[in-house]
């Protein structure tokens, strides 16, 4: 089978590798759309992974095979698939910890979803992988993965009706942030981007204004938003220390703070003390598990949390390389996503 193989930030090769096997409880998923998520980016610019090595784990397609013993599945299944899965029953899970289980973490999709084929582990066809409808397309129900991770950070946040939220970096998860905000209830939702297109798009997508930290009074323009109070919560989805550091200023006393991105190995992060004896509560969320999951689902299938409009470019299998590249760029494009090959 065909695959696209890191081997560094500018040389990602398409060419042929093994097709995986499949065993008692698998399937075989043939891969008909993957998002181009930042972790993978990240990956390959921190060099965080060995190569050669297949990434991609936003994942929707066909069921090629299934292993003896699965029943629930048959070929020709449209379905989602997500790449971790947790125990549920061990120390982490028993505190919620969910996504630091030591089986979250050794569970995985085999090789990568930028391949054409993948093995979907028995643990995960079991718990977490389920059919899409026909209306729902492959590109769509491929976000259902990004979907989940903002969704278990903002339930984490505890928003409320009519609360004030502060969307810091206004890429596809800040965008998907705010659209779940105002879902959930938020009385208004404050963007904050450096980037025009972004912060317009975010305008579109129901913020109330969009602030250009760089040219504004972020702070000020928050203050004067809530009569002097502060945002309830602040969403940081870009992975920047300083950002961190501003978004704690910006929520009110008793206010949370969202650490949605993560940032480059050995950041350092100043905090007054006062802030966090202030109430003001920093949470950190990494991930998704299989209730968010399927409540992301339901969300899109129903209609009720519409994406197309943040899906912005589609490469072939071949062509990742370059949807690298216009990611990094971080201009006029949102979500990227390789399509069928």
């Amino acid at each position: 089978m065909k695959a696209a193989v890191y081997y560094n930030l500018n040389d990602i090769r398409y060419e042929e590798v093994a097709r995986p096997e499949i065993g008692r409880g698998e399937v075989l998923l043939k891969v008909r759309s993957c998002g181009l998520c930042g972790t993978d980016i990240s990956k390959m610019v921190q060099m965080l992974v060995t190569p050669p090595a297949i990434l991609g784990h936003e994942v929707a397609g066909d069921v090629e095979e299934v292993g003896d013993g699965v029943e629930k599945f048959h070929p020709g299944d449209r379905v989602f698939a997500a790449h971790h899965v947790p125990c549920f029953v061990c120390h982490w899970c028993r505190h919620g910890n969910y996504s630091l289980c030591p089986e979250f973490r050794r569970t995985n999709i085999d090789p990568g979803g930028f391949a054409e084929y993948i093995r979907i582990p028995h643990i995960n066809v079991a718990r977490a992988m389920f059919r899409i409808p026909d209306e729902l397309s492959y590109e769509e129900a491929s976000l259902i993965e990004s979907t989940a991770c903002c969704l278990r950070a903002i339930l984490k946040c505890r928003i409320q009706p009519a609360d004030t939220v502060v969307v810091v970096g206004c890429g596809p998860m800040g965008l998907l942030h705010l659209k779940l905000a105002l879902l959930l209830g938020a009385g208004q939702v404050i963007a904050s981007d450096l980037v025009n297109y972004r912060r317009m798009v975010a305008e579109k997508f129901g913020a109330g204004c969009s602030i250009n930290p760089q040219a504004e009074n972020v702070r000020g323009k928050v203050m004067e938003l809530t009569s002097g109070r502060g945002a309830d919560l602040a969403i940081v989805a870009v992975g920047n220390p300083q950002a961190i550091s501003q978004a704690m200023s910006l929520v009110r006393e008793g206010g949370t703070v969202s650490l949605f991105a993560e940032c480059p190995g050995g950041s350092k992060l100043t905090v007054d003390p006062n802030l966090i004896y202030h109430e003001v509560n920093l949470i950190g969320s990494y991930s998704s598990t299989p209730s968010e999951q399927r409540i992301a689902f339901e969300l899109i299938r129903s209609g009720r949390l519409k994406l197309k409009g943040l899906i912005t470019h589609r490469f072939k299998l071949e062509q990742l390389g370059e949807a690298v590249k216009l990611a990094r760029q971080q201009k006029e494009s949102l979500k990227i996503v390789i399509t069928a090959w």
